[in-house]
């Protein structure tokens, strides 16, 4: 389902596609000063929402977990807009809890994914 911003009629926000993902890598090395990074690393997360503006995904959201093992929502933007960020970490945050039930308990099924997602990229990107 996509929701658009009531400030911003252009923006939409949805959760991600496959084919998302050359644009969400493009702006995390970009936001990571790596125009290609040989390997994409836990940092990456996964992603779960994306923001779109006039069909161009500008931003993404994604579940990781910090160097305490504590899971936590952040995101990525083109031009590091505020409202954007935290709209896209909102949406992020009920599509993680959607996907992944009883995640307080157990992070590991979200470890998994982000595990695969991440073997895969660095596999089909090498």
């Amino acid at each position: 389902m996509k929701d658009q911003d009531p400030k911003n009629t252009n923006i939409e926000y949805r959760k991600v596609y496959l084919s998302d993902l050359n644009a969400l890598i493009r702006i995390y090395n970009d936001k990571q000063n790596q125009p290609s990074a040989p390997q994409l690393t836990a940092h990456f997360g996964l992603p779960l929402t994306v923001a779109i503006d006039n069909k161009v995904v500008i931003g993404f959201a994604f579940a990781s977990f910090n160097d305490l093992d504590e899971l936590m929502l952040g995101c990525h933007c083109v031009n590091d807009d505020v409202a954007i960020g935290d709209t896209l970490k909102l949406k992020a945050e009920k599509t993680l809890h959607t996907t992944f039930s009883g995640l307080s308990e157990n992070h590991s099924p979200l470890k998994n994914s982000i595990d695969h997602l991440l073997s895969w990229l660095n596999t089909c990107t090498v």
